[in-house]
């Protein structure tokens, strides 16, 4: 029987790894569809942020040089326009496996345009905290932090699923590069993480007398 092709093994394991993390999600921050549903209810509401959040999200890249450098790659516009369809997909109740399978993507946009994984985790929390200062004076209290609960859950997903989606691909691209089974690299690994944690484990941790 013919093995099975690079795209028909890259395929069949992202949907494996987009199960667990949303297993993952379900299990741990009781994330669920009625998430997005929250936010769909109130989406007239939300949706009128999403100029706003775009510019504040294309202003905060521009003022740290690092991450301004991203413009020399990507126009302002495209980055912008980028955003605001993020957001507004997130804040329309559009959940699902497209919206997942389309999250799961953006890791994979990251590599392609040379952004960290630190940068879009510091980005998301700087989202959260300016969505929190909205949601306070478009809403009562109360309902103002269970629409803000929804969001922040919602962005983590979307965070872990960029950083997995990121690690991901470059793994599953050095095995192919390489020509390793995926045993024999984990082998590998685990002999070289323990050579690693011994090093930093010597240096960076501090003993107390």
């Amino acid at each position: 029987m013919k093995g099975k092709s690079f795209e028909e093994h890259l395929i069949e394991n992202a949907y494996k790894k987009l199960e667990e993390l949303v297993e993952n999600a379900r299990n741990l921050v009781d994330f669920s569809e009625k998430d997005f549903q929250i936010l769909a209810n109130r989406k007239e509401i939300l949706l009128s942020w999403a100029d706003e959040f775009a510019h504040e999200f294309y202003e905060t890249l521009l003022r740290y040089p690092k991450t301004a450098k991203i413009f020399e790659r990507i126009s302002v516009e495209v980055v912008k326009e980028r955003f605001k369809k993020w957001y507004v997909d997130l804040v329309s109740g559009k959940g699902g496996e497209e919206f997942y399978k389309e999250q799961f993507f953006i890791g994979l946009v990251h590599i392609h345009n040379k952004i960290d994984n630190n940068l879009m985790i510091f980005m998301a929390n700087h989202l959260k905290r300016h969505f929190l200062g909205k949601a306070f004076k478009s809403f009562q209290p109360e309902e103002a932090i269970y629409v803000f609960q929804a969001f922040s859950k919602l962005v983590d997903f979307v965070v872990a699923l960029t950083v997995e989606g990121y690690i991901f691909t470059l793994y599953e691209g050095l095995l192919d590069v390489a020509g390793l089974k995926p045993s024999l690299v984990e082998r590998m690994m685990k002999l070289k993480l323990e050579e690693i944690y011994k090093i930093f484990k010597k240096d960076f941790v501090v003993h107390h007398d």
